[in-house]
């Protein structure tokens, strides 16, 4: 007869590595859970954040180094002459006159103004990049929480599976040994036992997946064992839920401050090559008498480049790039409602499939429980049983698969509104931008 071995030994050294593994964890590490500390972790621990915030660290320097051209500078020129250069009349040196010179903008046309409102609109750009990115995480942090979640539920329904497989296989086996049963009953038994257990391989592996992109997002291990609560899987209906899409999408709030960055951008480039008027003082010191001469004066400078063709073509150039950006907020705006519909719709139907299924999954049981009863008496055979069992745990599991699915569905919709961000916050830093 044939015998039906326990868990290789392989994989009993590799459970116990792995609960190991989770006992040497940082005790914070292993009480951490639930979805707000997943999203809590991303936030706090993902490298897109700082890399981002260092972004807008390097705007605010640059928005700084344009206020800059509203202060005075001062310069200094020293002139070297040759060792015969002296004054024929006096014999004097002239060899190193010194001019100092200091410049204090009064008007500049609107050219430093607009290049600070530039700076500060980039400088707004990245904030709101921010957000979009922090949204981002947070969405795909949920995903990933709730799918460990239901992965370990699937994995739960095949385990399940391979126990009543075992169970029906013994009692196979046992039969076969009492000439109930033929040798080939226990072969096919045997097989299907093996199906079972490869399921469970397999469901191992994606649990152990779905960890792993958890992990990737988190950057420090979150149990996931905690269900989502049911509040934030509750979401509006039809124009209140595109209307709250709107408001709340960073998408669509980072398209609009593109656009009043370009705007920024063609009075900046309008205005670039407009002269400035100085209040400059200039003092001359001439070595070695150190006789100086004070000058104070006012100064308009300016150029015109190309003929002013060249603003011109730079002018032409920002105000295409913002029709660019008033399109892509418009492309946005549409991409933003197709997808609210399509999230919308499937997760309509997962729920309606939740309900057929569950309704479905409660007549497979009691037909299971009828025919396992039977097969005692004699009434049934084991092959009914094994069937039934099967198509009893492939209910399971798409019931397991719908729920999971409406409620991926569900979390990606409180993304889209923002209804994620109340869970999380960075040192105590609301999770909007500027403005």
């Amino acid at each position: 007869m044939f015998m039906v071995t326990s868990l290789p030994r392989l994989r009993r050294h590799g459970l116990l590595l792995l609960s190991l593994a989770v006992l040497t964890l940082p005790a914070n590490a292993q009480q951490a859970d639930g979805l707000q500390a997943a999203l809590q972790a991303a936030l706090s621990q993902h490298p897109a954040v700082s890399g981002k915030r260092a972004q807008i660290e390097a705007r605010e320097y640059s928005a700084d180094a344009a206020r800059s051209q509203r202060y005075p500078s001062v310069t200094a020129q020293v002139q070297q002459y040759s060792e015969s250069s002296r004054d024929t009349a006096t014999g004097e040196d002239l060899s190193t006159p010194v001019t100092l010179r200091a410049r204090q903008p009064l008007w500049a046309f609107g050219r430093i103004d607009n290049s600070i409102a530039f700076a500060d609109a980039d400088t707004e750009v990245e904030r709101v990049d921010l957000l979009r990115v922090r949204r981002q995480l947070l969405e795909q942090t949920a995903v990933a929480y709730s799918n460990v979640l239901g992965s370990r539920q699937r994995l739960e329904v095949v385990q399940a599976s391979l126990a009543a497989h075992q169970s029906l296989f013994e009692q196979i086996s046992r039969r076969e040994q009492g000439q109930l049963a033929s040798t080939a009953d226990v072969r096919l038994a045997a097989t299907r036992l093996a199906q079972a257990r490869a399921r469970v391989e397999r469901y191992e592996g994606e649990l152990a997946i779905a960890r792993s992109d958890l992990l990737a997002l988190t950057q420090t291990p979150v149990p996931a064992r905690q269900p989502v609560t049911p509040d934030l899987l509750q979401v509006s209906e039809g124009e209140a839920l595109r209307q709250a899409a709107l408001q709340g999408s960073a998408e669509v709030r980072y398209k609009k401050q593109e656009i009043e960055r370009a705007r920024a951008s063609v009075e900046q480039v309008r205005t670039a090559s407009m002269p400035t008027l100085y209040l400059q003082a200039e003092q001359d010191y001439d070595q070695p008498s150190y006789r100086d001469d004070t000058r104070v004066s006012l100064v308009l400078e300016g150029t015109l480049e190309g003929m002013g063709f060249a603003t011109r073509g730079r002018t032409d150039a920002a105000v295409a790039q913002q029709s660019a950006a008033e399109d892509d907020l418009a492309y946005a705006v549409s991409e933003l409602e197709r997808s609210v519909r399509r999230l919308q719709r499937s997760r309509e139907l997962q729920a309606g499939l939740v309900r057929v299924q569950t309704e479905s999954l409660a007549e497979l049981g009691a037909v299971l429980g009828s025919y396992q009863r039977q097969y005692v008496a004699g009434t049934k055979s084991w092959l009914d049983v094994l069937n039934i069992q099967r198509e009893f745990s492939e209910q399971q599991l798409q019931l397991v698969q719908a729920k999971s699915d409406w409620e991926i569905y569900s979390l990606q919709l409180a993304a889209l509104t923002g209804g994620l961000d109340p869970l999380v916050t960075l040192n105590g830093e609301e999770l909007q931008p500027h403005g």
